[in-house]
C-alpha cells in the first residue's frame, strides 16, 4: 500500500496566485562602475599676439636692466671711494699721532745739541754720553721718517725757512741764509717745523754806509 503525498492546500494556493519574479533592472542598461566618466576637454582660446606691444614690453624691460646696471656701478664706485677715503683718514690719523709725539720730542734733542755746543771739554764722559743718547734719539727719528731740513747756505725758501732777520753781507749774494738759529725738520713732503734762519740782504749800500761812517764822531 502506498503512501500518497499530500500537499498543503495553504501553500499550494500562495505558490498559484504569487507573480512570476523578474528582473527589474532587466531593462536598464548596464553602467560599468570601475570606469570614470569622461569630461569633455577643455580647449584654451588663444588670444592673437599684438607685436608692436610686445616689442614695447622688450624695450621697456631692457631699459630697466640698464637703469638697475647703472646704478649698480654707481654703488660699486661709491663703496670704492668710500673704503679708500676710510683708509686714507686712517693713514693721515697714524701720521697725525706719530707727528705729534715727534713734535714734542724735538725740544728734548734742541736742548742736548744745546748742551753739547756749550761743553767746555767734549772728551769727557758726560759730553759722551750726552753725544750717545742724541745719537740714539736722532735714529729713531730717522727710522720714523724725520729729517733736517738744510738752512746754512742755502737759498731762503719760504716753504721750509722761516726769516727771522736779515742782514747785509759782504761775502753773502741777497737771500741766501746766513745763519740758523733753530733747526727744521720735515717727514718726507710734510714740513713739521721750519727752520728759524738769519737771510743775508746781499751787499750793503753804500751810501748808507757813508752817512753812517760821517754820523759816528771822530
Amino acid at each position: 500500500m502506498s503512501k500518497s503525498t499530500k500537499k498543503d492546500p495553504v501553500k499550494t494556493v500562495i505558490e498559484e496566485d504569487s507573480p512570476a519574479q523578474t528582473d527589474c533592472n532587466a531593462d536598464a542598461p548596464l553602467v560599468d562602475e570601475e570606469s570614470p566618466q569622461q569630461a569633455p576637454e577643455d580647449v584654451p582660446f588663444l588670444e592673437p599676439i599684438d607685436m608692436e606691444q610686445l616689442a614695447q614690453e622688450v624695450d621697456s624691460r631692457t631699459a630697466e636692466c640698464a637703469t638697475l646696471r647703472d646704478q649698480l656701478t654707481r654703488l660699486h664706485a661709491e663703496f670704492d671711494n668710500y673704503r679708500k677715503r676710510i683708509a686714507r683718514d686712517n693713514e693721515h690719523l697714524r701720521k697725525t699721532a706719530a707727528e705729534d709725539l715727534i713734535r714734542e720730542i724735538l725740544p728734548v734733542a734742541d736742548n742736548l745739541e744745546r748742551a753739547l755746543a756749550h761743553a767746555e771739554d767734549t772728551a769727557n764722559g758726560l759730553a759722551e754720553g750726552v753725544q750717545m743718547i742724541l745719537g740714539q734719539l736722532r735714529g729713531v727719528l730717522a727710522g720714523r721718517g724725520l729729517e733736517a731740513i738744510p738752512s746754512v747756505g742755502e737759498m731762503f725758501n719760504p716753504k721750509v725757512h722761516e726769516a727771522l732777520a736779515q742782514m747785509p753781507s759782504q761775502t753773502h749774494a741777497q737771500d741766501l741764509i746766513i745763519e740758523e738759529f733753530q733747526r727744521g725738520y720735515r717727514i718726507g713732503n710734510y714740513v713739521l717745523r721750519p727752520a728759524q734762519v738769519i737771510v743775508s740782504s746781499g751787499q750793503p749800500d753804500v751810501s748808507q754806509t757813508e752817512q753812517e761812517n760821517h754820523a759816528e764822531p771822530a
